[in-house]
């Protein structure tokens, strides 16, 4: 669930979307008079001052407090931060079953994460009955509003594997596309597999080697060990054993698998044969360079070819 990679006070704190611009104006005592009185986007707000503890002194409880009585009231953002809390056990003894009553509240009310985590439920049965169709049904809530690109990860693998629907990489692909194009690594190189191999698309080897990039670059080694791979073969780029080599030893080194490292090890190896020694150690300077850039392993770790 996306909940999990936020901060507790970030969590409390999801969004200001619901709350009025007449209200960001109002003093903490004018704020506690609208709350106490009963407006419930003035209950919402206090909530998430108690929740971030920048006005006010820090108080968990207030803050469930007053997005109950802002939950009671419709309030989508306060029943999606009473879900977080009780997902993550914050103020609350973790409870899946009433977090996940709180996040089909707030998604019937139009939150997107409270969409897409009703969907994930649906769609692993966990929480909620298995109903793969429904979990289609939400994640395309989930992004109707604004780009969700999990969500739309999620609808490409559902009809690319049959789940919930027909069976349709024509239709995966395109969901893919979109997730792809808000910056998904994982729907990157769904889309370049599906334009290297013809899958839902028209074939296109410069068009796979494209998103392979997109996604290698950002330290990806599956797509850098494909890219590799087009490079020394020539398929969708000039043929240049020198970026073969680079990208192969990229993934070689950040490969975590072992028997996949040796692999790739192996094959970054037999590129070097093409290479003289100078290309070997300028090449190599690129992938340390590459790894201090993207805080990845200390350049001294990365394994050098056995010439080197």
């Amino acid at each position: 669930m996306p909940v999990l990679r936020r901060s507790p006070i970030t969590i409390l704190s999801l969004t200001l979307l619901a709350t009025s611009t007449a209200l960001f104006a109002q003093s903490i005592s004018e704020l506690q008079k609208l709350a106490t009185a009963g407006d419930p986007q003035a209950q919402f707000r206090l909530g998430m001052e108690y929740a971030s503890g920048q006005n006010v002194s820090f108080d968990i409880a207030q803050a469930l407090a007053w997005y109950r009585m802002a939950a009671a009231k419709g309030v989508a953002e306060a029943e999606y931060n009473l879900a977080v809390a009780y997902h993550n056990g914050l103020g609350v003894a973790p409870d899946e079953a009433e977090s996940l009553r709180w996040y089909q509240r707030a998604a019937e009310h139009g939150v997107p994460d409270a969409q897409f985590t009703v969907g994930r439920a649906y769609e692993t049965g966990h929480g909620l009955p298995l109903n793969r169709a429904t979990a289609i049904a939400w994640y395309r809530k989930a992004e109707e509003k604004r780009q969700y690109q999990t969500a739309e990860l999620a609808l490409g693998d559902m009809y690319a594997t049959g789940q919930g629907a027909a069976k349709d990489v024509a239709e995966a692909m395109r969901w893919y596309r979109k997730a792809a194009e808000a910056g998904n690594l994982i729907a990157q190189c769904r889309l370049a597999s599906g334009y290297l191999f013809g899958v839902g698309v028209s074939a296109d080897s410069a068009q796979a080697a494209a998103w392979f990039r997109k996604a290698a670059e950002q330290g990806v080694t599956f797509a850098q060990s494909e890219l590799g791979s087009m490079y020394e073969s020539g398929e969708g780029v000039a043929q240049d054993y020198a970026e073969a080599y680079y990208w192969m030893s990229l993934a070689a080194s950040f490969e975590t698998r072992p028997a996949k490292r040796d692999e790739l090890s192996e094959r970054r190896d037999e590129l070097a044969s093409h290479l003289a020694a100078a290309m070997l150690e300028q090449t190599h300077d690129r992938v340390s360079k590459w790894a201090e850039a993207h805080n990845r392993l200390d350049s001294t770790t990365i394994a050098r070819h056995p010439a080197q």
